[in-house]
């Protein structure tokens, strides 16, 4: 076990049961112009990412531009607002 002080814990977000995925709770912690890089290895349901990044932005007012990885070999998620 370990306990973290309040500036080790402050940007760090549970993973609730439901939806949260660890994606998602690595979305809720993107600073405005941070970038999220989703590997194939890190994302393993059927479906893409998008419906879990549009829902993190629904949710929470955050605003991103997502798409596949100029090398087409990843996603991206960019916090822009």
């Amino acid at each position: 076990m370990e306990i973290l002080n309040e500036e080790q814990s402050k940007d760090l977000h549970p993973l609730r049961p439901g939806h949260h995925t660890l994606v998602y709770s690595k979305l809720l912690q993107l600073k405005v112009g941070q970038t999220l890089i989703i590997k194939p290895s890190d994302w393993v349901t059927k479906s893409l990412p998008y419906p879990t990044i549009r829902r993190v932005a629904k949710n929470t007012g955050f605003k991103f531009d997502y798409g596949r990885t100029p090398d087409g070999k990843n996603w991206m998620a960019k916090r822009v607002g």
